[in-house]
């Protein structure tokens, strides 16, 4: 029987590169990718306006990237333990799908999630793509204990070999006999939010320089590997490259 399916956008909030949304497509007849603003967050949260703003544009450039698959963001204000129940019966959902979270706070959320989702009778899917690793796949390895120096993650991660190819982002061919069923006033009810929501002053904000998206991600990406020289036949090197400087601002959100 085809699926009512959420997609839970949280720190991956891209298309290229995750599993879980692909998950949610087989058997799916209706699927909404949701990302869930928490009111805590923008309260307790010692986040800086440029910050937010980086969220912001990287939502608006996953509500675009959407779009082109005739989908949309639904940007859902609220506590997962409160959303998820009105959720699940509102849209009468079937299937969950979302990245696994290895922070403490973010296992104690998702179990409580994964409890609300069995009681609604909601299957769960969870996909590893924040890490290039199962975290705990390597403290089974590890005879149930963390590795606590960087020479012994080296040699587990040996035994384990190299991570996954990274999965390619859903085209409408993926999308073929599911639809995300929204209204005119979507924008109104699960709209991305702004500033002024979030409790920022515009006026306050810096020159934009690293705007937020997986699309602006992947074109800085795309720019540093180009600056790339080789340094022998096995190994390359660029002057100025460094890990973090293709989405400095992001690193809670990433989109590359």
């Amino acid at each position: 029987m085809p699926h009512s399916c959420i997609h839970w956008f949280r720190k991956g909030l891209r298309l290229h590169d995750n599993p879980a949304l692909l998950a949610s497509l087989k058997d799916c007849a209706e699927l909404r990718p949701i990302f869930i603003l928490d009111p805590w967050f923008p309260k307790t949260m010692q986040v800086g306006i440029n910050r937010w703003r980086f969220l912001i544009g990287a939502l608006k450039d996953l509500d675009s990237s959407l779009r082109k698959l005739n989908s949309r963001l639904f940007v859902v204000r609220g506590t997962p333990a409160e959303v998820f129940p009105r959720l699940f019966k509102q849209w009468k959902v079937t299937r969950l799908t979302f990245e696994i979270d290895t922070e403490p706070y973010a296992q104690q959320r998702d179990a409580q999630v994964l409890s609300l989702a069995e009681e609604h009778g909601v299957e769960v899917i969870q996909k590893i793509s924040h890490t290039l690793y199962d975290t705990e796949r390597i403290i089974v390895e590890n005879n149930g204990k963390a590795p606590l120096t960087y020479n012994r993650l080296q040699a587990l991660l040996k035994t384990l070999g190299g991570p996954k190819r990274p999965v390619p982002r859903p085209t409408l061919e993926d999308m073929k006999g599911t639809c995300t069923p929204f209204s005119e006033q979507h924008d109104e009810e699960f709209g991305v939010p702004t500033l002024e929501e979030l409790g920022q002053d515009p006026q306050k904000a810096g020159p934009e320089l690293y705007p937020g998206g997986e699309g602006e991600a992947l074109r800085r990406l795309e720019q540093h590997m180009e600056r790339v020289v080789p340094v022998s036949s096995n190994r390359t090197i660029s002057p100025e490259w460094t890990a973090d400087s293709i989405v400095s601002l992001g690193w809670n959100w990433p989109t590359v």
